[in-house]
């Protein structure tokens, strides 16, 4: 029986029962949810990694990101032995920082002393805050993956809801900025007549196409996991995502939504974040 509270992803965590390969993809994705940019793994499926399981980028430095993923507790000596271990990558890898992602509780005490033993940037990701990191909206489809933790109907509600916010925030920034294109275009007619530019209904166009047919094909995901009982979502919540994938359908036409080879996909969330750029969103808000 599923355990609630956060209670069951740090016992997952704790317990961790896959290979270091599937460690290092989970700390790869979340440390690029967190901020890291550029993240690299070096060779999770095994192979010489040069004292480094990742080279990432924070606060315009080079780091190295290190996993420590054991099954069980184990004593804090064991966890600052290897935390040493990692830590001589950096100068080997001319590094200015790194991140030590590991399934250990570490007291706030333990935290201080591992990072008095560097004189370079040092950030850890423990076991606590994975939870935290974990049980947040935005990765409960990387819980499932890694952990298989259903989200609960608790956990659906505040999903969606973080999500309509998302997007009313979006409309907001859209709308805005369309009322600041159309000053400028009202004011300077001659640079609204340029060809070689876009016009703000065009922008706006495309960029709503975009989001729906990448949502689309998400739900279709999701579909697929539902029929095959991988996951269940709330009834109502559910039936208003059919009525929205309906919608979708009648405005594109089914044979116009997929599915999408990988590159026609990445193409579709390269213009996505490209538009929302344009927008004044920050790159890589690919939310839907």
């Amino acid at each position: 029986m599923r355990r609630y509270d956060g209670t069951e992803t740090w016992h997952r965590l704790l317990g961790w029962e896959k290979d270091s390969a599937a460690a290092e993809r989970l700390a790869a994705i979340i440390l690029k949810h967190e901020g890291y940019r550029n993240v690299d793994p070096s060779h999770p499926l095994g192979g010489r990694d040069g004292l480094k399981d990742m080279i990432l980028s924070h606060e315009g430095k080079k780091w190295i990101g290190a996993v420590y993923f054991p099954r069980g507790k184990k004593q804090y000596s064991e966890i600052k032995k290897k935390f040493l271990s990692d830590c001589l990558g950096a100068e080997k890898n001319k590094a200015g920082g790194v991140v030590f992602v590991t399934n250990q509780e570490l007291k706030l005490s333990e935290r201080k002393d591992l990072k008095e033993t560097q004189k370079i940037d040092i950030e850890i990701l423990h076991l606590e805050k994975l939870c935290m990191i974990l049980n947040s909206p935005a990765m409960f489809g990387t819980r499932l993956e890694f952990l298989d933790i259903d989200m609960s109907n608790e956990e659906q509600l505040s999903y969606f809801a973080e999500y309509s916010s998302k997007l009313t925030k979006i409309e907001n920034t859209l709308s805005r900025l369309s009322n600041q294109l159309e000053e400028r275009r009202d004011t300077d007619a001659d640079e609204a007549d340029d060809e070689s530019g876009r016009s703000v209904e065009e922008i706006l166009q495309a960029e709503s196409e975009f989001l729906d047919k990448i949502w689309f094909d998400r739900h279709l995901s999701l579909k697929y996991r539902i029929e095959q009982g991988y996951e269940e979502v709330n009834p109502g919540i559910w039936k208003g995502a059919l009525e929205s994938a309906q919608k979708v359908i009648e405005k594109y036409g089914e044979q116009n939504l997929g599915p999408y080879s990988d590159f026609e996909w990445g193409m579709l969330n390269g213009k996505l974040s490209a538009l929302r750029w344009v927008l004044g969103e920050e790159w890589d808000m690919l939310d839907t």
